[in-house]
């Protein structure tokens, strides 16, 4: 009598057919040949995982058989799955947790080589066990093949966050497009103190509360970095002076996500490529830094494929000279930038999330109260810092989820989740240094910034106000260069760069007071005479200006309330 498994794959005329166990591992198994037609001798029973399954392939027959069958067959294995898309290919788990791509027939030939006792007939002869690269690639791509392989997004070595912001556990998980992942690491902790955050964050020197809030909103980023494809923000890390401790905060951001640096390329083609050499090497990177940005002259450090990619929910992948065919991928990257020199770009600074440092006296000779942050802290405690952050996270899904709809970013819907979250646990500042970076960091907004400071609560025609740009020497930005030889040219240059930042909120901040202002635009009369266009620079809020000023004793530094708040 034939046994059937859930393993046996027997067509109906019997011409194909496989060994295999069915889920206990301990069942006879059975197999229909087209050379004999008849079960082979049952003595030979699968013992384990260790058995290889014994699959028949046929040159005769449709490939469809042979593909499914040897595609049940490897199906069996555990650590073998389906990749995404209809781009084809699997996904090989590693012992060591790591994953490997199986997108070409030779790879797929080794994997068929361990797991399979292959028996390849052809018109009923034996013939070399191998099966051709090209077949093996046309099957990669076969439908029928991959359909056995249960589908997953990625092999994850961390936890993740499946919809509903809930932790992944260890092994298969299945969130739905996007979050299917196989997690190999042990279930993760959570912690209801903030701790090992705030005596990290205590040592760093930020310039106000709002980078230090915005510190806290990038490790939150980088955890939750599944959700929001194309709507995250790129991490901008900046400094006063070099040294200061951008790469630290970067590295205390990306805590156990697998991360790569890529040395800034003025040329965008050199940055894109070597972007995407990390990515097809490396598929599990959650977090790419490309460091020292800078350019020469008076140019702004911009770049088209960056801006494009984190905006891109599903960017595709492909610079000439990588070796690689275009692929799309779902976008779970966070980007960040660290510069010390340079001025970012408008497009960079709207989708940025501004982190700046600014110590003070000098870096060489200070003294860190817990050693080196990033060679020494932050190694020793990054499963701690995590376990605070997944307790963050908790805190928040206890409360009901809310959203911080006061929070104001391109990236809205980041910018609501990640600002709830904040709330929640009482971190406060969070992105209210977001205008005032882009006034500080865009040269145009900086020098209306300067002439607004100097003409508060004035209503001043065109000519006025030339007169007063050449006299604080901000000519360079706020004029351009073909539309400075003449004074009516002056005007008219002036008048269109006023025009487009009408409307607009700045800040300027002495070490006495903190001025918002805001640029206005208005035609009509102004005290006696004709109308004209005046442009005005209304006071909206003066104050005094933020300082950050941690805790002298850092080795006291508890934290042991319900909800921990960062002050």
């Amino acid at each position: 009598m034939i046994t059937r498994t859930s393993l046996t794959s027997v067509a109906v005329q019997g011409v194909t057919g496989v060994w295999g166990s069915n889920d206990s591992f301990t069942e006879s198994l059975t197999l229909f040949s087209k050379v004999t037609k008849e079960a082979p001798d049952v003595s030979k029973v699968f013992q384990g995982p260790i058995a290889r399954p014994k699959v028949f392939w046929h040159d005769e027959s449709p490939d469809f058989e042979n593909f499914e069958v040897l595609g049940e067959a490897l199906a069996q294995s555990p650590d073998l799955f389906r990749q995404p898309g209809y781009d084809g290919g699997l996904f090989l788990v590693l012992p060591d947790g790591s994953s490997r791509s199986i997108l070409k027939g030779r790879p797929l030939a080794s994997v068929i080589a361990d797991r399979i006792d292959l028996h390849r007939f052809h018109n009923g002869k034996p013939k070399s066990c191998s099966i051709s690269n090209g077949m093996l690639e046309v099957m990669l791509h076969a439908e029928v093949f991959l359909s056995e392989f249960r589908l997953i997004d990625r092999v994850a070595s961390q936890p993740e966050y499946l919809p509903g912001f809930i932790l992944t556990n260890p092994g298969y998980n299945d969130g739905g497009d996007g979050h299917r992942c196989f997690f190999v690491g042990d279930s993760p902790e959570s912690s209801d103190s903030m701790q090992r955050i705030n005596t990290f964050l205590d040592v760093m020197d930020f310039q106000t509360h709002s980078d230090r809030a915005n510190a806290v909103a990038g490790l939150l980023t980088v955890a939750l970095r599944h959700h929001w494809p194309g709507g995250k923000p790129i991490i901008l890390a900046t400094a006063s002076k070099s040294h200061s401790g951008k790469d630290t905060v970067l590295d205390f951001i990306a805590g156990q996500t697998p991360k790569t640096s890529v040395s800034w390329e003025p040329a965008d083609w050199a940055t894109q490529k070597a972007i995407t050499i990390e990515l097809n090497t490396d598929p599990s990177l959650g977090m790419i830094r490309l460091e020292n940005a800078r350019v020469s002259g008076s140019s702004k450090i911009a770049s088209a494929f960056v801006e494009r990619f984190v905006t891109n929910p599903a960017p595709s992948l492909y610079s000439p000279g990588c070796g690689a065919e275009p692929r799309r991928i779902r976008n779970d990257i966070v980007m960040a930038i660290s510069t010390n020199f340079g001025v970012l770009s408008e497009d960079l600074l709207n989708r940025g999330l501004p982190i700046h440092l600014e110590p003070k006296g000098s870096i060489t000779d200070r003294q860190s109260p817990i050693g080196s942050p990033q060679e020494e802290y932050l190694p020793r405690y990054r499963e701690e810092i995590a376990a605070e952050v997944h307790g963050m996270i908790e805190r928040w899904r206890v409360a009901g989820m809310p959203l911080d709809y006061s929070r104001k970013h391109s990236r809205r819907v980041w910018a609501h989740h990640i600002g709830g979250i904040l709330m929640v646990n009482g971190v406060e500042g969070f992105l209210d240094n977001y205008g005032d970076r882009r006034v500080a960091d865009d040269p145009i907004r900086s020098s209306i910034a300067v002439l607004g400071s100097h003409s508060l609560g004035k209503w001043l025609p065109i000519s006025e106000i030339v007169v007063e740009v050449d006299r604080l020497g901000l000519m360079d930005p706020l004029v351009p260069k073909h539309e400075r030889s003449r004074f009516e040219a002056q005007k008219r240059g002036l008048g269109k760069v006023l025009s487009v930042h009408a409307n607009e909120n700045f800040t300027v901040q002495s070490e006495d007071e903190r001025v918002d202002f805001r640029l206005e635009k208005q035609r009509r009369r102004f005290e006696q005479g004709k109308p004209e266009t005046r442009y005005g620079f209304v006071v909206a809020n003066k104050a005094e200006p933020d300082e950050v000023d941690g805790p002298e004793d850092l080795t006291e530094h508890v934290i042991d309330r319900e909800i921990p708040r960062i002050t």
